[in-house]
């Protein structure tokens, strides 16, 4: 059985698309996590920076696998794309790191990123917005400001599990980064019986060298570090 709150469920909101994303969410985020605990064996890099990346591999494969669905757009930043469906944008975001944290206590902007801050700003603020930052708010992103909805579809892991995946719309985030949800549901969970839509054999993950080794293909990319952490 799922946890939900709020009147109407998330997935409505993306009409045809949104049992789509539902089903295939949790899966898909399992599969990213999988393959970067892979990864950060394979680097031989004791801590766990590699992993730290799994949420540019999240983000990256949610526009890759669900950018042909119906009322998808994809919106462009920086080095990276964001999914917009139906006028609401798809944020991954990795919340904790152990299955204690709880997504509505946990500071939705500590990086003090651009595009956080730009997520939920209402249009008329943007120029303060510009001016509190002391940054250059690039045209794309002023024009993201009070256009779009957003669901943040939120998960908590580290090397050894992936311990939730969850989504809710967001209605307004508090002056300490905290979010405020109109419907949330809880998409997977390691540790309750019946919550979850994949099987925790997958999630987990064989052992490390229970298959082929994979190979990494390593290349310069801009310093993203603001955003660590999805």
């Amino acid at each position: 059985m799922n946890n939900r709150s709020g009147n109407l469920s998330v997935w409505d909101k993306f009409g045809p698309a949104g049992e789509i994303l539902r089903r295939e969410l949790p899966e898909l985020i399992s599969a990213c996590h999988s393959d970067m605990v892979n990864a950060q064996h394979v680097s031989g890099v004791k801590c766990a920076l590699v992993y730290g990346c799994v949420w540019i591999r999240v983000m990256e494969e949610i526009v890759e696998r669900f950018k042909d669905l119906p009322g998808a757009e994809v919106i462009q930043y920086e080095n990276y794309k964001l999914l917009a469906i139906n006028g609401i944008i798809v944020f991954p975001w990795r919340y904790g790191k152990d299955a204690t944290c709880n997504i509505e206590s946990c500071d939705f902007n500590s990086t003090d990123s651009q595009l956080r801050h730009l997520l939920f700003a209402k249009k008329d603020s943007v120029d303060q917005l510009h001016l509190e930052l002391c940054l250059g708010v690039p045209k794309r992103l002023r024009n993201i400001a009070g256009k779009y909805g957003v669901v943040i579809v939120g998960y908590a892991s580290d090397t050894s599990a992936l311990y939730n995946v969850e989504w809710g719309e967001v209605i307004s985030i508090s002056e300490k980064g905290f979010l405020n949800f109109s419907s949330k549901e809880r998409l997977f969970d390691k540790n309750v019986s019946g919550v979850g839509l994949i099987d925790t054999s997958v999630v987990d993950g064989e052992a490390f060298d229970a298959g082929p080794i994979p190979h990494l293909q390593l290349e310069v990319q801009e310093d993203l570090s603001k955003e660590d952490n999805g």
